[in-house]
């Protein structure tokens, strides 16, 4: 399936000052990169549900990052009539007991950022009665050469960036790590 990667479909002005504000090289942090996650996901929220038949879905969050990204998706799709419940995520685990929220439901799972795509991968394994047409995986940004790892999925994604990095306590991109989103967001570093 071909990717809906957002900044391709739409082109605001609005939408571009968003995704500078989410950078890793804009430094900015705390209320103003929550805020530009959350309205990015309500621009996506409302993409996703154009491109479903269904109106149900199970949104799950990868913690702690995805979650303001995901509350705009959500917030969103309910806002245009869809249904949603929430599984929240910790370690990449969804609890056995959030499982059944799961059944007969689109389910979208978010993380702000995606890398490799293993996170979203263990996820996906942990659900038994999965089908990957039931899936969308939603994100601020993947690498463009990790976009085929989810072409079986429904991948919608604010963009895609020809930099890679891995999320660390640090303030500055060197040497293969960059700043963690979620710390930017929550100023926890």
């Amino acid at each position: 399936m071909t990717p809906f990667i957002l900044n391709k479909e739409l082109n605001d002005l609005n939408l571009h000052e968003l995704i500078n504000t989410c950078k890793s090289s804009s430094m900015i942090m705390g209320r103003q990169l929550r805020s530009a996650h959350y309205n990015l996901g309500k621009i996506l929220g409302g993409s996703i549900l154009k491109h479903s038949a269904s109106s149900d879905f199970s949104i799950v969050i990868m913690m702690r990052a995805g979650l303001c990204f995901a509350s705009g998706i959500a917030d969103q799709m309910e806002d245009l009539g869809a249904s949603i419940n929430i599984v929240f995520v910790n370690n990449d685990e969804i609890n056995s007991d959030d499982l059944y929220l799961l059944a007969n439901k689109k389910v979208i799972i978010v993380d702000a950022v995606i890398n490799t795509g293993k996170s979203i991968s263990r996820l996906m394994e942990q659900i038994p009665h999965i089908d990957n047409h039931n899936v969308y995986i939603a994100t601020t940004v993947i690498p463009t050469k990790s976009l085929n790892i989810f072409e079986n999925n429904q991948l919608f994604t604010v963009r895609s960036s020809e930099n890679t990095y891995k999320g660390a306590k640090v303030s500055n991109i060197s040497n293969g790590n960059g700043p963690d989103t979620g710390d930017r967001l929550f100023n926890s570093y």
